[in-house]
């Protein structure tokens, strides 16, 4: 069970974190209206973190990167299949590399709420 557990964390979190990018660039999910300006829906990237986190308990932020990095090639494939190009390339690989740090991000939250309920209990 264990190896598999190891197994299913990266793939679920490949499969949110591509399920997020499809949501937010068909704009199914609307951030903002104004094109030139910050970049409020990587904060969603946050969601394959924290559910692989939840999932995973061992090693959720290891899970969460690999996850990540599988997804990366994927949505790049995506992009330049589908969606029309706006940005040069050294633009797209640095929205890629901020949704990995967005996405290990929730598991090291996950991590820390968790670690923080174990203090807590045993300090009571």
């Amino acid at each position: 069970m264990a190896f598999w557990r190891k197994l299913i964390a990266p793939l679920f979190c490949c499969i949110i974190f591509v399920v997020t990018f499809i949501s937010l660039k068909n704009s199914w999910i609307v951030v903002r209206d104004i094109t030139p300006g910050p970049e409020y829906g990587l904060l969603l990237f946050l969601l394959p973190g924290l559910l692989t986190g939840l999932i995973y308990r061992d090693s959720p932020i290891f899970s969460s990167f690999v996850g990540a990095l599988i997804s990366v090639p994927v949505c790049t494939a995506l992009r330049m299949m589908f969606y029309p190009r706006v940005r040069p390339l050294v633009q797209e690989v640095a929205y890629a590399t901020s949704a990995i740090f967005w996405c290990v991000l929730g598991a090291m939250l996950i991590q820390l709420l968790f670690t923080a309920y174990k203090q807590f209990r045993q300090h009571r």
